[in-house]
């Protein structure tokens, strides 16, 4: 009986260790019926310290011996003594539908045969290629890539080489690969290059953080000092009239006095010289008996006793000089010239970018248009069930928090707030997040952010988790640590509030309909998620702050 021939298509991953992902190398089988490479399936058992198959699990008591797997290896063996001659005749390859080409082998290649010439690692018999798509001289010859004409940069096969003697035609192969020796030590230069230019790059912007956040502290601290020598101005201006007004009062009554005393004189004169008249025109008779003497000088002014001191005035008035010369001649002035005003609005008003401060910095108070330079960072919150305050009602939508009259029986939650206040449900750990909350309703409020480590207990802006804007008493001021930095701005009716926690700044802005003034900046550190976060002072029944609907624009 004539034996048949049974032919295979084996697949690339036939013939591969399930470990490394590659063409066995010395094949062995475990008693799982499972096939490594030896040095793969040793490896794999040091590494693990235990002995099991790596593919279905099954322990073994002691490590097998590892036989090599003699059929595989035989199949391995056939396909690797198998060379292009195998395929020269096939249509596929010498068609359209090659897909490489080998240039040791000089041959094309289709799918099926491509398998055949595909090394392992750290062999270089073959090197494939994408097939060249510009035509040449030998494109249909027989080993048409065998040489390299480099003045007419045209491959040339073995046959038409002698046509370019004078060229020299070089070995194809041996020049790609001197070429690519040539350009691979380039990428690596480059690609070394990069990683020195990217670490550069972060060191630069790592240290342009730092002295933003230097910076910032620095504004911070500035802002303290002026608002404090504004402050003993201030003072000092009211202390010098003050003392104006403290001689002033010394003089009118000094002089009140003295005028009163001269008053009465005058009047008892008068009373004298009436009486005089009178005996001299009716009882003339008794002059005449009266043997009484009165003697009379000319008039005279009483002397004040009371000398207004004018060198107690011009003291003060001397200390406020010396004082106003030290400011004015300050040499930073001179050094450094302040700037118009519209000027240095210009330059504090910046777009984000890693060589211009970014806007959550600017500490100036300046009316901003264009409210949707916020709106581009707008998220939507609403107010957390879990930590709303029991003497707060809350909305339907979640977007409203009321003073109620008495305390509202809320499940029992180890978050919330036994004073009057209220966290919203999303917390933020990146990115740039807008929000704004209406404060028109209520005549004492907190608004800001809090760390999510904060206690029920905690009070919003007196602790260093906690950061806020405050108005109570008819006074607005920036809140944080139990530390007031009071602002000289109206009441804000909408605060916005813009969290970068890339920068780690937190900014409060008054929302109008035309403009967005900027009224302070903390920099904030952390390393958990802060919620929007908000406090109601008293207990005046239906005051209420609200979070506006606003959705995010485009800028």
């Amino acid at each position: 009986m004539e034996e048949k021939q049974l032919v295979l298509r084996l697949q690339a991953q036939d013939l591969s260790c399930s470990v490394c992902i590659s063409r066995y190398v010395y094949p062995c089988t475990l008693p799982c019926g499972h096939t490594f490479c030896k040095n793969c399936i040793d490896k794999y058992w040091h590494e693990n310290t235990k002995c099991n198959c790596p593919v279905c699990q099954r322990r073994f008591r002691e490590q097998p011996e590892l036989n090599k797997n003699t059929d595989i290896s035989h199949l391995l063996e056939a396909l690797q003594a198998q060379d292009s001659r195998a395929h020269e005749h096939c249509t596929s390859c010498n068609g359209s539908e090659a897909l490489r080409f080998c240039l040791p082998c000089g041959a094309p290649l289709c799918g099926d045969h491509l398998v055949l010439h595909q090394d392992l690692p750290g062999r270089q018999r073959h090197l494939l290629v994408n097939l060249p798509t510009a035509p040449w001289p030998c494109r249909q010859h027989s080993r048409g890539l065998e040489y390299f004409c480099v003045p007419h940069g045209t491959p040339l096969c073995p046959t038409c080489a002698p046509q370019h003697e004078e060229c020299q035609p070089v070995p194809l192969l041996e020049l790609y690969k001197k070429k690519r020796e040539n350009i691979g030590k380039k990428i690596t230069y480059m690609e070394q290059s990069i990683k020195s230019k990217e670490l550069s790059i972060r060191s630069k912007e790592d240290a342009y953080r730092q002295i933003k956040i230097f910076i910032c502290d620095i504004k911070d601290n500035l802002t303290r000092d002026f608002r404090e020598m504004r402050d003993y101005l201030e003072k000092q201006e009211r202390a010098a009239f003050w003392r104006m007004k403290q001689e002033q009062d010394v003089a009118q009554r000094e002089m009140s006095q003295l005028v009163q005393n001269v008053t009465l004189e005058q009047d008892a004169m008068m009373r004298r010289k009436i009486e005089l008249e009178e005996q001299l025109e009716n009882d003339w008779i008794s002059m005449l008996k009266d043997d009484r003497s009165e003697t009379f000088t000319s008039p005279s002014v009483s002397r004040s006793t009371y000398t207004f001191d004018e060198n107690r005035i011009v003291d003060t008035t001397d200390a406020v000089t010396q004082m106003k010369r030290s400011l004015l001649s300050h040499i930073m002035l001179e050094d450094t010239p302040c700037p118009p005003k519209q000027v240095l609005e210009d330059s504090l008003v910046l777009s984000s970018g890693f060589a211009q401060p970014q806007e959550p910095e600017v500490r100036a108070s300046l009316p901003v248009k264009a409210p949707s330079r916020l709106l581009q960072w707008a998220v939507v919150v609403s107010f957390d069930r879990d930590t709303v305050s029991c003497r707060l009602s809350l909305s339907p939508d979640l977007k409203t928090v009321t003073v109620a009259e008495k305390n509202y029986s809320y499940p029992k939650n180890e978050r919330r707030f036994s004073s009057c206040q209220a966290l919203c449900s999303e917390g933020f750990v990146s990115g740039r997040i807008y929000w704004e909350v209406s404060s028109a309703d209520s005549d004492g409020w907190g608004i800001g952010v809090a760390a999510s480590e904060i206690s029920k207990h905690h009070q919003l802006g007196e602790n260093d988790l906690s950061w806020c804007l405050k108005w109570n008493k008819e006074r607005l001021s920036a809140l944080h640590k139990n530390e007031e930095i009071g602002v000289l701005l109206p009441r804000p009716l909408v605060v916005g509030v813009l969290l970068d926690c890339t920068e780690k700044t937190v900014s409060f802005y008054s929302i109008t309909p035309d403009t967005q003034i900027l009224i302070h900046t903390f920099t904030i550190h952390f390393q958990t998620q802060m919620f929007p976060a908000v406090w109601l002072f008293g207990l005046n029944k239906g005051k209420s702050l609200t979070i506006r609907d606003i959705r995010r624009t485009a800028v």
